[in-house]
């Protein structure tokens, strides 16, 4: 059997939102640590997990298509998720890019490693967080109580 891509995106959408905070917080525990292996490992983990956005990403668009005709979804938060979606994924690859960065200037022993190494945690925090709204956003479509700010119903029983 043969997976549609709505099946795909659901398969891996929460692979870079769980495996890029997992990921950073090594890379934090790595610093406070002052352990460039645990950092490496952590660095290495981010950039695969970012990367791993894009089939998430590329799914997307077909899983709109299986669903945008469904009584009771809402294009508007389709179009809301897909918005914060295009963001997640540019972010994603810019902190990918200083995450390699990073591990390439403190392989090669560069005194900017440490630097990058801080960048990363601020860019990564970033992502890390538009991508959580993100996945947010998408438990929308078939989830619009995920929306509401109404406080819930207490029934008194006086």
């Amino acid at each position: 059997m043969i997976m549609d891509p709505l099946q795909l995106h659901l398969l891996v959408n929460h692979l870079p939102i769980i495996g890029a905070l997992t990921a950073l917080i090594v890379v934090v525990i790595g610093v406070i640590r002052k352990d460039a292996t645990i950092r490496t490992v952590g660095l290495s983990v981010y950039a695969v997990m970012a990367l791993a956005v894009l089939p998430t990403y590329f799914s997307g668009e077909g899983a709109e298509e299986r669903v945008e005709n469904i009584a009771g979804i809402s294009h508007d938060v389709i179009h809301e998720h897909e918005e914060s979606a295009e963001l997640s994924l540019t972010v994603m690859l810019i902190a990918a890019a200083v995450a390699l960065a990073t591990l390439l200037t403190q392989w090669k022993g560069m005194s900017i490693a440490q630097p990058l190494t801080y960048l990363f945690v601020v860019i990564a925090l970033m992502a890390t967080l538009q991508i959580a709204r993100t996945g947010h956003e998408g438990g929308k479509i078939r989830r619009p109580d995920l929306g509401s700010a109404a406080p819930s119903q207490h029934i008194d029983n006086d």
